[in-house]
């Protein structure tokens, strides 16, 4: 099955975005906008793997979950990947709690390299996804402001992502809370 990790954004966060979609949507021809049910900030994409992977997975991440608090982001910026003058992918930077965000992705990374699972050498960048462009383009100059919305993380979970003519479907399939306590 097609599995990735992911921190889940706040339903008030994600209908806020649905407007920032609709307006830049308004500015940029061309991308595919990913629909609010399907925002989240991806820790870690494993492709294809198997059933008794996915609850191995579990077991090994769980002390993850004991040794982080929870903790606060903000929305920055809009953005894109690779760049703005090449968009292939608009996002939306995060802020503050990027630390911890960064520690529980490198433990993650630790981890499942245990298991197998080859660390990711592009580096992480925490975001949210927006939209998704087929052709790279130059989207330097159509760049809206956004609000700086806080909101809080407290839990990491595994997601199934079954892919549609109508795009994909993700469903959860086990969850890791951040518990330490301070």
């Amino acid at each position: 099955m097609r599995t990735f990790l992911a921190m889940e954004i706040p339903d008030e966060i994600k209908r806020y975005l649905q407007t920032v979609n609709n307006t830049l949507s308004k500015h940029i021809n061309g991308v595919k906008w990913v629909k609010s049910e399907g925002q989240h900030i991806t820790l870690k994409f494993f492709g294809e793997i198997e059933e008794p992977l996915v609850w191995k997975l579990k077991d090994n991440l769980e002390y993850i979950g004991l040794k982080h608090s929870p903790f606060t982001l903000c929305l920055n910026q809009i953005d894109a990947f690779p760049s703005k003058k090449k968009a292939r992918v608009i996002v939306v930077s995060l802020e503050n709690g990027i630390d911890n965000i960064n520690e529980i992705f490198n433990d993650i990374e630790d981890s499942v390299y245990f298991l197998g699972i080859e660390k990711d050498e592009r580096g992480f960048k925490p975001h949210i996804t927006l939209g998704r462009n087929r052709i790279a383009a130059d989207i330097t100059d159509k760049f809206i402001s956004i609000e700086k919305k806080s909101f809080d993380v407290d839990a990491f979970e595994l997601f199934k992502s079954t892919l549609t003519s109508h795009g994909a479907i993700y469903t959860p399939l086990w969850k890791i809370n951040l518990s330490k306590r301070h």
